[in-house]
């Protein structure tokens, strides 16, 4: 209990899936309790032939890594996590029953054209794809937050490595971003002073480390933009789309939740036919 609401205990968690047992063919199990309804929709569009009325998030991935060890072997039991930097860290696990996304989140998988087009269509519902493209630049956007983002990721990822304990950076990018040049530029500086943060936590673990050159280690994994678009946090990507988006009054003032839930209905899906693969084999 907090201030008089209950709360969803890991203990609950993680038998929840005995209430379901008779609907669900395959059990899911994910990271995050807010993600299970666009979870939901993305796992019913990868597996239509499978009967599931809902999946399990268990509060983590050191809980989801928990339960698929406890249940190695079981068929009907699947667990998906986040790579999160996990492949730069090297911190992948291997275990039967546990799936990895090959990018940093399920949220990296949305930005598709289909669902974005679809979503300025919630806006104006007679608008073609031809006149949405003639509207907006959609490689243009996901280009500009790759260049400003990419970075924030590398900060964040030398946060985790070295240990530092600091938070990530919270995005507001009518504040941090100048739009008026290309590539945009930091707005104000409070993504610069950030960045002094981490190079003091740095100096204070190694007085030879410097930002510079820990990000420099980790740039061959930005070197593309479709690197940046697989290991750039997927909610910063949709923040910044989202933002632009807004800022161009091609969809409706909106949460990045809410965002983030209506390009789960639509999105191509064939960059998941991996995940689709992996998991049927391994239920057969």
């Amino acid at each position: 209990m907090d201030i008089g609401f209950p709360e969803l205990t890991d203990s609950f968690l993680s038998g929840q899936d005995i209430l379901y047992t008779q609907f669900n063919d395959v059990e899911f199990f994910v990271e995050d309790t807010e993600q299970e309804h666009f979870y939901f929709n993305i796992l019913k569009k990868l597996f239509p032939e499978l009967r599931f009325d809902k999946i399990f998030p268990l509060n983590g991935k050191k809980n989801v890594k928990d339960a698929a060890r406890l249940n190695v072997g079981n068929k009907k039991k699947v667990y998906i996590v986040d790579l999160d930097f996990d492949h730069i860290l090297n911190t992948v696990e291997n275990i039967d029953n546990l799936f990895y996304l090959r990018k940093y989140s399920i949220e990296n998988y949305l930005f598709t054209r289909s669902a974005i087009y679809e979503v300025i269509r919630i806006k104006d519902s007679k608008l073609k794809d031809y006149e949405i493209d003639a509207l907006f630049d959609l490689n243009q956007i996901l280009t500009d937050a790759a260049s400003c983002l990419k970075d924030l990721s590398c900060c964040f990822i030398i946060i985790q490595n070295k240990e530092l304990g600091h938070s990530y950076y919270g995005l507001n990018v009518s504040r941090d971003f100048d739009f008026a040049t290309s590539p945009p530029r930091y707005r104000m500086n409070f993504i610069t002073n950030y960045f002094n943060e981490v190079e003091n936590l740095l100096k204070a673990k190694n007085r030879r480390y410097s930002l510079t050159s820990q990000k420099r280690a980790l740039s061959r994994h930005f070197n593309t933009l479709s690197d940046c678009l697989a290991h750039i946090p997927g909610k910063y990507i949709l923040t910044f789309l989202k933002e632009r988006l807004q800022s161009l009054r091609l969809i409706n003032q909106m949460e990045v939740e809410s965002f983030t839930y209506q390009l789960s209905k639509d999105f191509n899906s064939n960059e998941l036919e991996y995940l689709r693969t992996n998991v049927s084999n391994y239920i057969r």
